[in-house]
């Protein structure tokens, strides 16, 4: 009986790791969504007229441009910081240290965020459809990461879950 729960918390283990990897690139897909998706919206729909002709007659069209890059990275960073905390407290988990209660929080909270906004992208995606600058392939593969993200995310709340139940000689 030892002998399963051992390979069980070794699986389970196994599957923390990778799951704390899926956590981190996602958290840097995030990053280059946003980067992405703030240089492919043209300037003509950031901006109102008066304000773009400001900007186009002074020459300094392009410090919109600047000034939207670092806002996408601030908001981007607000997102990554979490994402790597808990990828990186999971990953210690997994080899068998012991990285405190706090980032199961973390990771619950993130969770909660997260399942949160992928409902709300679900129930307005017919909106997000007719709104889109990118196209209409990018937005569905865009959800779908979106989703997997969040799905990677609980799996590894439940993993967590699982191993601690198994340490403490429960499962």
């Amino acid at each position: 009986m030892n002998n399963d729960r051992e390979r069980e918390l070794r699986r389970q283990r196994s599957t923390l790791r990778s799951l704390a990897l899926g956590i981190t690139v996602f958290g840097l897909w995030s990053v280059l969504k946003a980067a992405v998706t703030a240089f492919l919206i043209p300037v003509e729909k950031m901006l109102d007229e008066e304000t773009l002709a400001f900007f186009t007659e002074s020459g300094m069209r392009y410090v919109i441009y600047i000034i939207l890059l670092v806002v996408v990275l601030v908001f981007a960073a607000i997102d990554l910081i979490p994402r790597f905390y808990v990828a990186r407290k999971a990953r210690r988990e997994s080899l068998g240290q012991n990285p405190g209660k706090a980032w199961m929080v973390w990771a619950l909270v993130l969770f909660v965020i997260w399942a949160a906004i992928d409902i709300a992208e679900i129930i307005f995606f017919p909106k997000l459809l007719e709104q889109t600058s990118t196209g209409r392939l990018d937005t569905i593969i865009s959800l779908v990461l979106d989703i997997t993200a969040t799905v990677i995310l609980g799996e590894l709340c439940l993993t967590a879950f699982r191993i601690r139940k198994i340490e403490s000689g429960e499962g």
